[in-house]
């Protein structure tokens, strides 16, 4: 099983937006955006990890249906991302 990610992106303290990412390769998902948007000196971002994963499901006519899905995250250091793109370069 794989790790999920979110990246959420902040501009002068508020909220931008969350990059999140639940693919094989989520971590490097997270470094491009990271990559991508760095240098923005207005910009400042939290790496949070999924520790847990709630899912609502239904069951109709035998079968079972997911009707969502919530994740629990932890912050995480930002140095992964830092490592990862050093480490790339």
């Amino acid at each position: 099983m794989h790790t999920a990610y979110q990246l959420s992106i902040y501009k002068h303290g508020k909220l931008l937006g969350n990059f999140q990412s639940d693919t094989p390769q989520a971590l490097q998902d997270m470094q491009t955006v990271w990559q991508l948007l760095r240098h923005h000196p207005a910009l400042h971002f939290e790496l949070l990890q999924v520790i847990e994963e709630s899912r609502l499901l239904m069951q109709k006519d035998g079968a079972l249906q997911l009707l969502g899905h919530q994740y629990r995250y932890v912050p995480c250091a930002l140095t992964q991302l830092i490592e990862e793109a050093s480490c790339s370069i």
